[in-house]
């Protein structure tokens, strides 16, 4: 018997690259969260060489991410490649970052090799949430920092 609620990689990798060219217009939610994320960082005294966006998307905390920590290297990392894409074309010159296509369960990043990893709404999305949480321990330095939202029971309820 298969599980009702696995996701196909391939069929969501898809729909996202398809979604890509508009998606910001129907992402109200999560744009309204990840202000929230951002905003929970101003309490954080961090000054990361390297920040992971993980499922950055079309690149909107990426782009605030760099702006926040001028000095660091961020890594827009998304299994869409429309959305890196999407996110490309967000960059200014004083603005950039780098763009990875991969799934968040299997990071291509060096270990002890992240300072931040922010993540904002991307778990649900996800079959195996906990190789998602060993993927970014395994990239986060030591006094590294992980910072993610996800749904909760009560997500949408009313």
């Amino acid at each position: 018997m298969t599980d009702p609620f696995h996701l196909d990689r391939a069929r969501l990798r898809r729909a996202f690259d398809r979604a890509a060219p508009g998606y910001d217009t129907a992402a109200v939610l999560q744009g309204r969260v990840r202000e929230e994320l951002l905003g929970r960082l101003d309490v954080v005294r961090l000054e990361p060489a390297v920040v992971l966006d993980l499922g950055a998307g079309t690149g909107h905390a990426s782009i605030a991410l760099k702006r926040r920590y001028r000095a660091a290297q961020v890594v827009a990392l998304d299994l869409s490649p429309a959305m890196l894409a999407e996110a490309a074309r967000r960059q200014t010159l004083l603005r950039r970052f780098r763009r990875v296509c991969a799934d968040a369960a299997a990071l291509p990043l060096g270990a002890a090799s992240v300072d931040l990893v922010f993540s904002n709404l991307v778990l649900h999305w996800c079959n195996d949430p906990d190789a998602v949480f060993r993927e970014c321990r395994r990239v986060l330095r030591p006094g590294g920092l992980l910072t993610f939202t996800t749904f909760g029971p009560d997500t949408l309820v009313e």
